[in-house]
């Protein structure tokens, strides 16, 4: 089975591989881009996508017809010669998948590619976008042979959206090779809170808030996105960090007593990425619980706590420095979740079923 990863221009096979061997991504990443390259055996190829070196009418082309289509069109035409190779094509989010929906709509090949298309923010942002648009990703996705999700919510939705498509949830796992054993926290004499991200629904607000209320509570926050700095202002006991590299990521998360993911409502299982890399580094974590994330961890393994509530996530901080047991009995749960089911090879396996279902049909 030749399979075809058709990822975002920056993802590119090639140069992803040299910023990971340079340790320039940040996170608990693969030597390729999501860990599809965990699924090639000796009956499975993977091919990744490329990226093309652009100039600066180039670049103005892709953007420009990014800007009109909603999706990156340029960057899948780049790709066609192994795109139509391929036996299946996977693709990581929608702006992936309807690219490659419009291209062999053009083409159309004699033998078409089963095409695995995955979305991430396409149902959250639905209703945002204008009705000639909708319509016409509506007239794409009918060509499409499985849309898979990574939440139990946009899988529900999807079914609504798109009743004539086959939707299947697949868990979204990262590296869990070099898991740390889960530890007991809150030892030390000040209590340190950690919260990472720069997802759009990540609630720095809320945060914040809960921080105003435990003024002996260190708390720190890892993120570029302004919301974040502008919700820290005039909160003393709310520092604004940043990890260069991956050595000074680890070391964030070794010194935190507690990982904190506060999320406003979302569909699509935000901050799982970041609750997946504090359990392999043993921390006990809080969440909001909203985007279907309890569908990968249970009240047994993460501490979940109402959306956009400073109490509750105030309250939650306590109980955990009041009962570190409880917490070190938590993160253990969730580190056997991850070793079981929700990791990187787990999810490259789960392409593969659901591609060897689609060509035996």
């Amino acid at each position: 089975m030749k399979v075809f990863v058709q990822l975002a221009y920056g993802f590119g096979g090639t140069a992803w591989r040299e910023r990971w061997k340079a340790g320039r991504i940040l996170g608990l990443n693969e030597e390729q881009a999501y860990g599809y390259s965990r699924a090639a055996s000796d009956d499975v190829k993977i091919v990744y996508s490329e990226d093309s070196q652009e100039n600066l009418p180039q670049k103005f082309v892709r953007y420009g017809a990014r800007a009109v289509l909603g999706f990156d069109f340029v960057h899948a035409w780049r790709n066609r010669k192994q795109l139509l190779a391929a036996d299946v094509v996977w693709t990581h989010t929608e702006s992936q998948m309807l690219a490659v929906l419009l291209l062999f709509r053009i083409l159309r090949p004699t033998q078409r590619p089963k095409i695995l298309g995955q979305v991430v923010w396409l149902m959250d942002r639905w209703r945002k976008q204008p009705f000639w648009r909708r319509w016409f990703f509506r007239f794409l996705m009918k060509h499409l042979d499985l849309l898979t999700v990574l939440s139990v919510c946009n899988r529900d939705d999807g079914r609504q959206l798109f009743p004539e498509l086959r939707i299947e949830r697949v868990h979204f796992g990262i590296r869990a090779d070099d898991m740390k054993p889960a530890r007991k926290t809150c030892q030390g004499k000040k209590l340190k809170v950690l919260s990472l991200g720069n997802d759009e629904h990540r609630d720095w607000k809320t945060f914040c808030a809960a921080a105003e209320a435990l003024p002996d509570v260190e708390f720190s926050i890892a993120s570029s996105a302004r919301a974040a700095s502008d919700a820290a202002k005039n909160v003393p006991n709310v520092e604004l960090v940043r990890a260069k590299n991956n050595s000074e990521l680890i070391g964030l998360y070794s010194e935190a007593d507690i990982v904190v993911v506060p999320l406003q409502d979302n569909r699509h299982a935000s901050g799982i990425t970041v609750v997946e890399e504090a359990i392999i580094m043993g921390v006990p974590v809080i969440s909001s619980d909203c985007g279907g994330l309890t569908d990968y961890f249970g009240p047994d393994s993460i501490l979940y706590v109402p959306a956009q509530n400073p109490t509750a996530l105030a309250e939650a901080i306590s109980a955990v420095r009041a009962d570190p047991a409880a917490a070190l009995q938590r993160a253990e749960a969730a580190q056997e979740r991850v070793q079981n089911a929700i990791n990187s090879v787990q999810y490259a396996r789960k392409h593969v079923e659901l591609s060897r279902e689609l060509l035996d049909a």
